[in-house]
């Protein structure tokens, strides 16, 4: 994994899942990954199916011990996933390696950020969003406060924040020429074993090698400061 990643953080149970890719091809999903999103997704939309309670509980606890208050239009992008695939009834197809990020955080629920690398830069650090910080979110120019939110931010430079376990910065969101991206799982040592977290982050590799077209993708598992 060539892109560094400082974690700049108080001791914690922070665990975070890290995917690099090379060489992608950003496009429409193939009618068949998108099956087999939509099969795997199934549960999600039967009316007796409810968020996992532990999953839902630990990942709003990790941010609150930041400072952050997750709820509401600030839920875990996790949640604001399942919401929106409820109220469509279907999956959202955006492109290749963005429906893989949120198809994974769908069937996981851990938030889950994918930046384009060459927007980014290849130096970032994890920190916890400052008093005033905010970022532009989407296309319309809605703003999200990641005043103490935990952040992927440039580790020099502006050192501006770029994404989070709520929403992602416009300013990095994959695009048509994207060719590298970064993706970072948000979890902790408590809700996510490493085995499990590693079995997921090998199955987010490989959907950007044959999903979208990667010439390499490289995971690692990073832990916070104890």
């Amino acid at each position: 994994m060539k892109t560094s990643l400082l974690v700049s953080l108080p001791p914690g149970q922070l665990r975070l899942g890290l995917v690099e890719a090379d060489g992608l091809r950003v496009a429409p999903s193939d009618p068949g990954y998108l099956n087999e999103i939509r099969e795997e997704i199934r549960p999600l939309l039967a009316a007796d199916w409810v968020y996992p309670d532990h999953l839902q509980k630990g990942i709003r606890s990790l941010l609150k011990a930041y400072g952050f208050h997750p709820s509401g239009r600030n839920r875990p992008a996790s949640e604001f996933l399942v919401k929106d695939l409820q109220a469509r009834g279907c999956f959202n197809a955006i492109n290749n390696v963005v429906d893989i990020n949120n198809h994974l955080s769908l069937v996981s629920h851990l938030p889950i950020s994918i930046l384009d690398l060459d927007l980014a830069g290849p130096n970032l650090c994890l920190r916890v969003g400052g008093e005033s910080e905010e970022y532009v979110f989407n296309r319309e120019g809605q703003v999200l406060s990641v005043k103490n939110l935990l952040v992927v931010a440039r580790g020099e430079g502006d050192r501006a924040a770029l994404g989070s376990p709520v929403k992602d910065s416009h300013a990095t969101k994959i695009r048509e020429e994207t060719r590298r991206a970064f993706g970072v799982v948000y979890t902790a040592a408590t809700i996510t074993p490493e085995e499990e977290l590693a079995e997921l982050l090998k199955r987010f590799a490989r959907l950007l090698e044959t999903r979208a077209g990667a010439t390499a993708a490289t995971w690692k598992i990073l832990d916070g400061p104890k």
